[in-house]
């Protein structure tokens, strides 16, 4: 028999909860209303009873040994009356019988037992028999004269168990339905969550888990630079290998001082710092899911490395390399890392290993069109922002640009095409749209080189047009409003220009700037 994978598990596991929490409540409740039920019909012959008793018609008829029809006619309405009375029956101090719901018992005498001695002491009392019409559930209540000085009679008010049975059986079969919906309910449920725990631990086993975490701090131990790891208290969590060997005279409570101003700013900061007389190159990444911050990660380096970096970078595509491998997928990769010791969730750990081992390279090709390196970079990191936020990115099949080195031209070209993008992206934030897409447009005619922006995120209200482009502008909250600015700084720098369309779905930024007597800068 094959054993049950985690999902299943989960799913035996809640159900078997649910089910011993509703069965105690089932049997508790159910128990509380049969005996509140029971109670209530008690308390109903009971009231019945003494109202009967008191009657003035019912003493002065017995009083007179009378009127046996008229009597029985009124018993008669009063358990038409009161749903919980089957049967009252009415006897004068002998025991015959004035009322009754079989007509030919009438004036025969009360033949089951009668504590006759609580009756002369003018006291009530309840009791379950086998009566000529079955057992009953019954209060004798004793009848007392005008004066109230004898008895003269007494009146017994039933309610059949049958009846009692068939309205228990009833709210038992009743509860018992909406034990087995809950229980049902509570399957599909565990379902559903057992889905979405494996869904968040991306489809892991325990077993897998366990072995990612192997893998995880086979990669940590064996980076390049230095890692410390803080929690969102500053409080260390994680130190790799290579900071124990590499910085071993730099304790973590001295680098934690030196930086403890850079750490919680939920952004990636870059700097260099001098301990001890020497010069240290740190990079502090937050980490942060779903708007949920957990720390931050520093990555450490010695200035002698970063001197080496730079002296094998030859060209752009080394930078593009170095970049993606070193900042991008090295960041992303240690944020889920990170995240996961700090919440404990290995299987997420072990998934994103699995991913990273796939999926070493980006796919360069669907850029063949954009011969410029450095362009082709900044696409292919927007492109994994779009992926991790779940947006469809496209560069239009049309799109061609063909200068395939970097100058401060370029280098602008970049920041404008990043900020329009990223300002697509940031489109998307709060707004519940199921197919979410940016498409990218890069195209050069004569010296004129466009970039067109389209995004089918939150539209621009038509009285922001005129203040987008200013500073500190913005929609989206406090210390934002810079992107938009910055594109059309730049623009204005070489003499170009910026439009945008609009339609029921998409809005589109084009931006037209002159590159030709910028070319060899």
């Amino acid at each position: 028999m094959n054993k049950l994978n985690f999902k299943n598990k989960l799913i035996l596991y809640v159900t078997l909860i649910n089910f011993c929490t509703l069965i105690i409540s089932y049997i508790i409740f159910i128990n509380s209303k049969v005996n509140t039920y029971n109670q209530n019909i008690n308390r109903n012959i009971y009231e019945v009873a003494k109202l009967v008793a008191r009657d003035p018609f019912i003493i002065n008829s017995l009083e007179k040994r009378e009127l046996f029809e008229e009597i029985d006619k009124k018993m008669d309405r009063y358990i038409s009356l009161f749903r919980d009375v089957d049967i009252i029956v009415v006897t004068d101090i002998t025991g015959k019988k004035y009322s009754h719901v079989d007509k030919s018992q009438i004036g025969q005498n009360f033949v089951n037992p009668v504590e006759w001695n609580k009756i002369h002491e003018k006291k009530g009392y309840s009791s379950t028999m086998l009566g000529s019409v079955g057992v009953t559930t019954r209060w004798f209540e004793p009848i007392l004269s005008t004066e109230e000085n004898q008895v003269i009679g007494f009146v017994m008010v039933g309610k059949y168990n049958s009846s009692i049975q068939t309205a228990n059986s009833s709210i038992i079969s009743l509860f018992f339905f909406i034990f087995c919906l809950a229980l049902s309910v509570a399957f599909i449920l565990s379902v559903f969550f057992a889905g979405g725990v494996k869904k968040f631990l991306f489809g892991l086993e325990p077993e897998e888990i366990n072995r990612m975490h192997i893998k995880e701090k086979l990669i940590i131990n064996n980076l390049e630079s230095g890692l410390v790891a803080f929690d969102k208290d500053n409080k260390i969590v994680e130190v790799n290998d290579v900071f124990r060997k590499k910085f071993s005279h730099v304790s973590t409570e001295k680098l934690l001082s030196y930086t403890i101003k850079f750490l919680n700013k939920k952004s990636i900061t870059r700097t260099e710092i001098t301990i001890d007389d020497s010069i240290y190159y740190i990079k502090i990444l937050p980490i942060c899911q779903n708007n949920n911050f957990f720390g931050n990660i520093l990555l450490i380096k010695t200035r002698d490395d970063m001197d080496s970096y730079i002296k094998e970078i030859t060209g752009i595509d080394q930078l593009v390399e170095g970049m993606r491998a070193n900042i991008h997928e090295f960041k992303n990769r240690l944020h889920v890392i990170l995240g996961l010791i700090n919440i404990n969730k290995l299987d997420l750990a072990k998934k994103y290993i699995l991913e990273v081992q796939e999926l070493n390279e980006y796919d360069f090709k669907k850029y063949s069109q954009i011969k410029n390196p450095y362009l082709k970079a900044i696409l292919l990191g927007k492109e994994a922002i779009c992926k991790e936020r779940k947006i469809e990115f496209i560069l239009n099949s049309n799109s061609d640009f063909n200068f395939n080195f970097k100058n401060f031209f370029i280098e602008d070209l970049s920041m404008i095409m990043g900020n329009l993008i990223e300002n697509s992206i940031e489109s998307f934030n709060g707004a519940d749209i199921k197919n979410k897409t940016i498409e990218v447009k890069i195209s050069q005619k004569n010296n004129i080189f466009t970039i067109q922006v389209t995004d089918n995120g939150t539209p621009i209200p038509n009285n922001h047009f005129d203040k987008i482009f200013n500073y500190g502008f913005s929609t989206k909250g406090k210390n934002r409003g810079v992107g938009l600015y910055l594109v059309h700084e730049k623009i204005k720098l070489y003499h170009g220009k910026i439009s945008i369309q609009k339609n029921q779905t998409c809005k589109t930024f084009i931006v037209e700037v002159k590159y030709e007597k910028y070319s060899n800068c």
